[in-house]
């Protein structure tokens, strides 16, 4: 997201978690008028006001796409060059026979209430309905007439469709920075969830089949009663400098062309942040980390990363990257005035602006970069 979205989900939404256990509470929610929903599917995708964006997403999950449209997608110009991409303002009745309390084959999740403004206590409520498998592409030349939900139930859904024909699924990841906090939070939350729920139909200790229980917040085996919550999985990402300053950027081996970042990574067992941030830079680039310093988080929902951002400092005579040639098939160390000029001639393409990569290289550089 961008710079002011990184604690989005605290300053949008009241979660409301003490509710999630409520009898009922999905189909009293359903039947109010005020109630909001969102539609998202299980790739990281949200339907918004918009043309349908679908950029290439990288192997490793963790970097910024490269950002091109994919075959038969319209192509993604860049930030700034398009707005006007929001949550639609859905209330159930646009889902017709689709409504939850119609049909409960659909997965809904209660995302929690909008903060309201100083003139009202609370926000409306807002529930996420994770699209069908088989609706996930919109604008396909035959949509299927039946989908496919989380649980596996072949279900037609006529409204469903026809709304994602209106607001066609976007991929957040590209969308993200373009998007208001409150939408992007709310966004963010729901694909994450989505993508857990499609991943989680069985048990992993019996092997059971599980089922939703709090309000989309939790499954529960239907053998041996275990319950299961939504997993995330810490990640460290890095400025890493010298002692001129130099930032240390690399060129992942999956990545497109003139594509550099910062260094990333996912923590490992029993392990701390700073431990991580040093083996990931020593792994990648070979070189010894000094100082580790946290900076800031980012919820990274492709498909439940938190993202730990910090500034590292490398030890004195640590200046020559040696690419562990797996991973990162270049590393190198640029200062700003060399940052500067190979993003105005297009020798280093940065990360988009819904990364905390961006925000780490920018809070090094001292301000936005224009490229």
């Amino acid at each position: 997201m961008r710079t002011d979205q990184l604690a989005l989900s605290r300053s949008a939404t009241d979660r409301d978690a003490e509710r999630r256990s409520e009898p009922g509470l999905l189909e009293s929610l359903a039947a109010d008028s005020e109630t909001r929903v969102l539609l998202v599917d299980a790739r990281g995708r949200v339907a918004l006001t918009g043309p349908a964006i679908h950029p290439d997403l990288p192997d490793d999950g963790l970097t910024p796409p490269s950002l091109i449209g994919s075959p038969g997608a319209t192509a993604w110009e860049g930030p700034g060059t398009r707005s006007g991409w929001a949550l639609p303002d859905l209330r159930v009745g646009y889902l017709g026979a689709s409504a939850p309390t119609c049909c409960p084959d659909l997965t809904v999740l209660y995302m929690g209430r909008e903060l309201a403004d100083d003139a009202a206590p609370t926000g409306p409520a807002w529930i996420a309905v994770v699209v069908p498998q088989a609706l996930e592409v919109p604008d396909a030349p035959e949509p299927p007439a039946t989908g496919s939900d989380a649980e596996g139930t072949a279900v037609d859904h006529p409204d469903l469709r026809r709304l994602l024909e209106r607001y066609p699924l976007s991929a957040l990841r590209a969308m993200g920075a373009q998007m208001t906090a409150r939408d992007a939070g709310l966004a963010t939350t729901a694909t994450a969830l989505a993508a857990w729920h499609a991943r989680s139909a069985y048990c992993p200790g019996c092997g059971g089949r599980t089922e939703i229980i709090e309000a989309g917040w939790a499954r529960r085996c239907s053998d041996c009663a275990t319950v299961h919550f939504p997993r995330t999985d810490p990640a460290v990402i890095m400025t890493v400098t010298d002692t001129s300053d130099r930032l240390l950027l690399v060129h992942g081996a999956t990545w497109a062309p003139r594509r550099y970042s910062v260094v990333a990574g996912f923590v490992e067992a029993g392990e701390s942040v700073e431990a991580a941030v040093a083996r990931e830079v020593w792994e990648e680039t070979g070189l010894r980390v000094a100082d580790v310093e946290y900076v800031a988080s980012q919820p990274w929902p492709f498909p439940r990363s938190l993202m730990l951002g910090c500034r590292a400092r490398l030890a004195p005579g640590e200046d020559r990257p040696r690419p562990d040639g797996q991973e990162v098939v270049e590393a190198r160390l640029v200062s700003r005035d060399e940052l500067t000029a190979a993003a105005d001639d297009g020798s280093i393409l940065l990360p988009g602006p819904t990364s905390i990569a961006r925000l780490l290289i920018e809070d090094w550089y001292g301000g936005p970069i224009v490229s």
